[in-house]
């Protein structure tokens, strides 16, 4: 089985894309052999991709009307070490893609609603771990966040009262908006700069907390 990491939230809106584009990214930088799985109707990460600086392949695979099992294979077929996956925000992708992931992400915003959508997503993690073996990883990600205001601290004291590791936060860096509109990372647009050092430190949490998906053991491709 590859390492897959799955970014997954009940709500639209909450950064999903930005991070899974931009963790992929550093791990590329970091030597993990990585693909990235566009899960959403609105293909954003594809649209990421689209002007082709992207160092990693984006590959379109909704979930629609197929069989779930049918949409595992599918994955599981996509021949890299590392699979990144970011998903559509309803409860049928979400349980898919973590019925498959070895850890997945949850953003979240200082929003109420964000915050509501976490407890939902974390119903579904719930009922994804009764049914599965391995444990499921979760993060939780403080996203759009500004840790020098109350509401950026209060979003991250709420996080951490849910019983789920909470990764360091990630601001609103127009650099974000810069990577996207050039189809780049944002260390390529800013090397050094609060958005990279952000995602830098996103990726040492994960690393260190459930191993290096850069690193992951070399397998075999089939196409079936």
């Amino acid at each position: 089985m590859p390492y897959i990491i799955s970014f997954v939230q009940r709500k639209g809106g909450v950064g999903k894309t930005t991070l899974a584009v931009s963790v992929a990214s550093e791990l590329r930088r970091r030597g993990a052999d990585l693909g990235l799985i566009d899960a959403d109707p609105q293909a954003s990460s594809c649209a990421w991709a689209e002007p082709g600086n992207l160092t990693f392949p984006v590959y379109e695979i909704g979930l629609n009307g197929d069989a779930v099992t049918q949409w595992a294979e599918q994955v599981r077929k996509v021949p890299h070490h590392c699979i990144v996956i970011d998903t559509s925000p309803n409860e049928r992708s979400v349980a898919a893609a973590l019925a498959l992931s070895t850890v997945c992400l949850i953003p979240c915003t200082p929003s109420g609603l964000d915050v509501d959508a976490t407890l939902k997503t974390l119903d579904i993690v719930r009922a994804v771990r009764e049914r599965r073996r391995p444990r499921l990883n979760v993060v939780l990600v403080p996203n759009r966040v500004d840790l020098r205001t109350l509401e950026g601290r209060q979003i991250v004291e709420e996080l951490l009262e849910l019983g789920e590791p909470v990764a360091p936060a990630v601001g609103a860096r127009t650099t974000f908006l810069r990577a996207f509109s050039t189809g780049s990372s944002v260390f390529e647009q800013k090397p050094g700069g609060m958005a990279d050092l952000e995602i830098k430190e996103l990726c040492n949490f994960l690393e260190a907390g459930f191993g290096p998906a850069s690193a992951a053991p070399a397998r075999s491709y089939s196409a079936g």
